[in-house]
């Protein structure tokens, strides 16, 4: 027992329901073999027989001389009737009751996929949980029928026979069937316990389960003491007192005091084994009921239930066990609270990053979150030479419009049309790198060089049409706003720079070189909603786009002057347009 419990603290399986234990179907010693439940019709059919045996062999010895068989019912006939009522129909009854069990059982033994199945039906459960106390009763039944032909027997006797003579003929029937009955509740009980319930009780419930017929320790006690104690001492004490009803006991003192003893003994017996038998029952079965009630309230999540160890015997090791159980359960459960309290703040810090992660996407490059998600410990943003193409745009005239416009007005303007440019600057696979007031700067770096400089001026083109869709609108009343954009094409340092103080330190990610500053400086020298290219992004996209050129020019801060290209519209053909977008 104390090795049980010790297994079922310390498996996991101890701490799951029984519905969990269901999911567990692989053939092992505790799964018993339930086919042997057919073995209980006969256990029913033999036990009644020889308790019929002793009858029968009772009464050649006691009641043949007294009393003889009516023309009505011979002998043999009331032999034959005895023999259905107390064994055939008892077996009998047995058998129809469990058939539906015992076909259940021939299904899955048949088919592979039924006896992997862990499910055992409702009702099929509830027949071979209740069958010990129903082969009882059957037993019981069969023999108070017995009872009756013993009545019909005694009242239809050609001799005349006394009072005592005729109840010990109606009452010895009633004792053996209690006999029987006790017989056939154990027996059927230790074949179900040791072979059967371990299989098909597996996934039923017990405790608080109204459709069992719960036989409780007290009662088997009872059914012990009257089955080995107090029903033979009865029949011995009824046929004493039956023989000597009519004999004169003062003539016959020896044989009086004969009967006081046999009277004593039977009293004492009958009185001391009724004592003994509750006081077993509440040595055992009280604790065992306490036991039931902390396992309900421990089942309930009250872990902190503990049962008094008040014995030394399986009892009290059962008791120690539950108790050691209910301890680690506390334990486990209050380390689980602890992990459960952890998990939720880390959620709730998950939950606070996953904001500012969405908060600060907003305001970091696409190039830089996609990094850092890749690697946060070590995201390769340091400074690399890469082929890009950058994009400057700006709004033209933005100091005289915020001049002619209030503050609220022109900052709703300015997040309309930019808002606007998203989707084709994503689109087209660009990162919008700087904001400044009236101006974007934007890095194409997909691709191989002709692919990413193309999708800067399709990205420049769709901005375009953006603004000019926007300005269509009658809704909104201000000028009309024009979008300059200037474009260049070549190798720059792209990665973070970093300031570093003795307080803070700031990094922003950019593409720096004289490629970025050709671009700035076309983007500034453009009018009109103008798009110029660089010479290196003029080259690589001329066979895609409608470019001319404007001839040097002297860009401000650069010592150099440059040719500097204009788009002068859409792609020239549909095939155009198919090509690029195969190149991204």
């Amino acid at each position: 027992m104390r090795g049980a419990v010790s297994r079922q603290m310390t498996s996991p399986e101890g701490l799951t329901s029984r519905e969990s234990t269901s999911s567990q179907r692989a053939r092992s010693p505790r799964d018993g073999r339930p086919e042997k439940l057919g073995w209980l019709p006969p256990l029913v059919l033999l036990v009644n027989l020889a308790v019929l045996g002793l009858l029968m062999g009772y009464s050649s010895l006691n009641l043949l001389p007294d009393i003889s068989s009516p023309p009505m019912l011979q002998a043999r006939a009331y032999f034959q009737w005895t023999v259905v009522a107390g064994a055939i129909a008892p077996a009998g009854a047995a058998l129809a009751l469990l058939w539906p069990v015992l076909g259940w059982l021939r299904q899955r033994r048949s088919d592979p996929a039924a006896d992997a199945a862990p499910d055992v039906p409702v009702a099929i459960a509830q027949r071979a949980a209740n069958a010990p106390l129903a082969l009882a009763i059957f037993s019981l039944l069969g023999w108070l029928l017995i009872t009756g032909l013993a009545g019909v027997r005694a009242l239809a006797s050609v001799h005349e026979i006394s009072l005592g003579l005729a109840v010990h003929l109606v009452i010895r029937p009633v004792l053996a069937g209690l006999i029987a009955g006790a017989a056939t509740l154990f027996g059927a009980e230790y074949l179900c316990r040791t072979h059967v319930w371990p299989a098909l009780l597996v996934s039923t419930r017990i405790a608080g389960n109204s459709r069992l017929w719960r036989v409780r320790v007290s009662h088997r006690l009872l059914g012990l003491w009257l089955a080995v104690g107090a029903l033979p001492l009865a029949a011995v004490a009824l046929t004493t007192f039956t023989r000597v009803a009519d004999l004169d006991l003062g003539a016959h003192p020896v044989l009086g005091r004969l009967v006081s003893v046999i009277g004593l003994i039977a009293l004492s017996a009958v009185v001391g084994g009724a004592w003994l038998a509750w006081m077993v029952s509440r040595s055992v079965a009280g604790p065992l009921e306490a036991l039931e009630t902390a396992m309900a309230r421990l089942r309930d999540g009250h872990f902190d239930t503990r049962e008094p160890v008040t014995a030394t015997d399986e009892i009290g090791a059962v008791a120690e066990g539950f108790n050691l159980m209910a301890g680690r359960l506390s334990e486990s459960y209050a380390a689980l609270e602890a992990r459960n309290r952890e998990l939720a703040e880390a959620l709730d810090r998950v939950v606070f990053l996953e904001r500012v992660k969405h908060g600060l996407d907003r305001f970091v490059p696409e190039t830089v979150r996609r990094a850092i998600e890749e690697n946060p410990e070590a995201p390769g943003l340091g400074k690399t030479a890469r082929d890009v193409t950058v994009l400057f745009l700006d709004i033209e005239g933005y100091s005289r419009l915020s001049e002619a416009l209030s503050r609220p007005t022109m900052n709703a303007v300015v997040e309309r049309y930019f808002s606007l440019f998203l989707a084709p600057i994503r689109a087209e696979g660009g990162d919008i790198n700087e904001t400044a007031g009236d101006g974007l700067m934007i890095i194409f770096q997909d691709g191989e060089s002709g692919a990413h400089a193309a999708a800067a001026v399709r990205a420049a083109l769709a901005i375009r049409e953006q603004t000019a869709r926007a300005n269509a609108d009658p809704g909104h009343r201000h000028p009309p706003i024009l979008v300059n954009i200037g474009i260049s094409s070549g190798e720059c340092d792209v990665g973070t720079t970093r300031f570093a103080g003795p307080v803070a330190e700031r990094w922003t990610f950019t593409a720096s070189g004289p490629v970025t500053n050709l671009a700035a400086r076309l983007g500034s020298h453009a009018t009109g909603g103008q798009i110029l290219l660089s010479p290196e992004t003029a080259i690589r996209v001329r066979d895609r786009f409608p470019v001319r050129s404007q001839g040097l020019v002297s860009l401000k801060n650069l010592s150099v002057a440059v040719e500097v290209w204009e788009v002068a519209g859409a792609p020239h053909t549909p095939a155009d347009i198919v090509a690029e977008r195969n190149d991204r």
